[in-house]
């Protein structure tokens, strides 16, 4: 059920719209590099040194990678549209509006690198941090929409504090896979042109060692959703890490396949789509931890009156009881 404070059905479909719009500029970014367009356009802002955009002599490596750059500019119109329902909902919520802006500002930061990762010649410590910064955006998206669910009273926990610990501690498994990932995608053959530079690392033992954290954050999840069944755990908490463990085992078996199978690019392409999903289930269950219901009136009263009371007293007044919610 959602809190009287949740924004409006409209805002929270541009909020989805926006996360999806943060999965689908991977995926496009995934197809530059999978069809060897990353220098289709060879310099940045400019597609090249004489034109802004393509021209009839272009071929079909630089218009896949200017179709990509101009997807960022929808993303970024979504990014506009989540900052005004976030801005017009009342009560004001501040939290959803910094959320909200940081979805443009991360487009922007987003796009510099991605002209960073061009004027380098796609060095493989660029092309990482343009996919990691997607993964960042995707999950702050997810963040944003999991919020606008919900009220901004304090934070309720619905699980035993050690099992809060799990959950964020499988993000931080999560956060090590997918550095290991794109380490394993810049050292191997899919580099977005055929002389650009690759990690000088062993490319078997990287994609090892990302399968053993692809295990380990599975093994994360099948505990913790044992976890949540033997301590009796709302059901909707339950439910979110099945989701994950739904998302993870496809994921693994696309992987040992491509790997097999000498990285075929729809394979690949697949593999960065299941990705995206895995960031997202992942954060969901943080979220599905805890609850947050509407600031209650009183809790608004007190406020008020703390904060009338420093400004005549000059000091700040202090509440009976502290609170101690934790806050995420």
């Amino acid at each position: 059920m959602s809190s009287p404070s949740a924004v409006s059905p409209l805002a929270r479909r541009v909020f989805l719209a926006n996360l999806c719009a943060q999965i689908g500029i991977v995926i496009t970014g995934g197809l530059v590099r999978l069809t060897g367009s990353g220098l289709g356009c060879d310099t940045w802002p400019r597609c090249n040194d004489d034109q802004w955009t393509p021209h009839g002599e272009s071929d079909i490596y630089t218009f896949i990678e200017f179709g990509n750059r101009m997807l960022a500019y929808v993303v970024g119109a979504i990014a506009v549209a989540a900052i005004v329902v976030a801005w017009r909902h009342r009560p004001v919520r501040k939290e959803i509006r910094y959320l909200a802006v940081f979805q443009l500002f991360a487009v922007v930061g987003q796009a510099i690198v991605g002209g960073i990762t061009v004027l380098t010649d796609l060095h493989p410590a660029a092309v990482a941090s343009h996919l990691l910064v997607s993964m960042f955006m995707i999950g702050s998206a997810v963040a944003l929409y999991e919020r606008s669910g919900e009220g901004d009273g304090p934070v309720r926990p619905l699980v035993r504090r050690e099992i809060r610990r799990f959950g964020a501690g499988a993000v931080g498994v999560l956060s090590a896979l997918l550095v290991v990932g794109t380490i394993v995608t810049g050292s191997g053959p899919h580099a977005g042109d055929e002389e650009a530079r690759r990690f000088d690392v062993d490319v078997d033992q990287m994609a090892w060692l990302h399968a053993d954290l692809a295990f380990l954050l599975l093994g994360a999840a099948i505990a913790l959703a044992l976890a949540l069944r033997v301590t009796d755990a709302p059901a909707a908490a339950q439910h979110r890490v099945w989701w994950l463990l739904g998302v993870m085992v496809p994921q693994g078996l696309i992987g040992y396949t491509q790997y097999f199978n000498g990285l075929p690019e729809w394979q690949v392409s697949l593999h960065m789509f299941g990705a995206c999903l895995v960031v997202v289930t992942t954060t969901r269950i943080l979220f599905g931890l805890r609850e947050r219901g509407e600031q209650s009136e009183a809790a608004d009263g007190a406020d008020g009156a703390d904060r009338k009371a420093e400004n005549a007293a000059g000091v700040p007044a202090q509440a009976d009881e502290p609170v101690t919610a934790t806050r995420y």
